[in-house]
C-alpha cells in the first residue's frame, strides 16, 4: 500500500502499485506535510497548525491527536523510529517524540533553548539520530532524541533531507543543488560537485543500491557509486518534485503536479 498526504487534510491511497488512487479524508482540514508508518497498520501524519493524526488500520481511518504545544506552528516532518516510536518536528525548532504509537507526545529541546531553525528531517542511523534543517543546521542525538548536539556545517543554507548509502556513507542535500557526503560516520564532510543550483527536496536509496534525489523544476539526480557522483536529468513537464518512493519496476514521485509514476521517457539531460 502507498499513502501520500497533502492539502486540506486529505490522504491518497493506492493498492495497485500507484496505478490508481482513492482519497481518504482525515478529521482535520489543514495541509498535511509528511507521513510515516511503524508497520503496515500503525502510522502518523503531521501538518500545518500543529496538526497530527494517526491511524491503526493502514490509513483507512484517522484520528486527530491534540498537540497544544505546537498550536499554530507547522509540523514539517515525521519519522518512524521503530517499536511504536515516532518523532514529529518542524518550524522554529519544534521537536516531539512518542513511545506509544503516537497517542501521546513529549516536547524535546534541540541544541539549546534559543534554537529556532526549521527542522526538515530526522534520520536514524546505527543507534544515532541525525537531524537536518535550515541555516545549515545539523545535529545528532546519541540518547534516542532526549538531547541533540550541534554538528558543525560547511554550508549555511537550508538542508532538506538526508539518505544513507548502501556502503554506509551519509548524504545531506538541500538548497541550491547542495549535496554533502561523509564516509566516516559524520566526522568529516565533502561537497559533491554537481552542475545545478536547483534545490533537492527528497531522496531515497533504491533496492539496487542507486541513490535518487528529486527537486525543483522536475530535477532527478541518480548516483550509482554511493553518492560520490550524480547524473542529472529533468522532467519535461518542469514541475517540482518533493518526495519519491520505490515500487516494483519503478518510482513514484509527488510534488507540484500531484502523484505519478516517474516515466524515464520524460526525462532529459541538459
Amino acid at each position: 500500500r502507498l499513502i501520500t498526504v497533502g492539502e486540506r487534510g486529505f490522504t491518497l491511497v493506492s493498492d495497485d502499485e500507484a496505478k490508481s488512487w482513492k482519497a481518504v479524508a482525515t478529521p482535520v482540514n489543514r495541509t498535511l506535510t509528511s507521513v510515516a508508518f511503524n508497520d503496515d497498520k500503525l502510522g502518523v501524519a503531521v501538518g500545518h497548525g500543529g496538526t497530527l493524526v494517526r491511524t491503526e488500520d493502514g490509513g483507512n481511518t484517522w484520528t486527530a491527536v491534540p498537540m497544544d504545544e505546537a498550536y499554530g506552528e507547522s509540523l514539517l516532518g515525521t519519522t518512524a523510529l521503530g517499536d511504536g516510536r515516532f518523532a514529529a518536528y518542524g518550524a522554529f525548532g519544534m521537536y516531539f517524540d512518542s513511545s506509544d504509537g503516537g497517542k501521546s507526545w513529549t516536547k524535546r529541546m534541540v541544541i539549546s533553548e534559543e534554537f529556532e531553525a526549521h527542522i526538515s528531517e530526522v534520520v536514524p542511523l546505527n543507534g544515532t539520530l541525525w537531524l537536518v534543517g535550515e541555516a545549515g543546521t545539523r545535529a545528532r542525538s546519541d540518547d534516542d532524541g532526549a538531547t541533540f548536539a550541534a554538528v558543525a556545517s560547511p554550508y549555511t543554507g537550508s538542508y532538506f533531507g538526508m539518505v544513507v548509502a548502501k556502503d554506509g556513507a551519509m548524504l545531506i542535500f538541500g538548497m541550491r543543488g547542495s549535496i554533502y557526503r561523509s564516509a566516516d560516520a559524520g566526522a568529516t564532510w565533502q561537497k559533491v560537485e554537481i552542475d545545478t543550483t536547483a534545490s533537492f527536496n527528497g531522496g531515497r536509496v533504491l533496492s539496487d543500491g542507486r541513490i535518487m534525489l528529486v527537486g525543483n523544476a522536475g530535477l532527478v539526480a541518480t548516483s550509482s557509486d554511493n553518492g560520490q557522483t550524480f547524473t542529472l536529468e529533468w522532467s519535461t513537464a518542469g514541475k517540482g518534485f518533493s518526495a519519491l518512493e520505490e515500487i516494483p519496476g519503478g518510482v513514484v514521485v509527488v510534488g507540484e503536479a500531484g502523484v505519478a509514476i516517474l516515466d524515464p521517457a520524460t526525462l532529459v539531460r541538459k
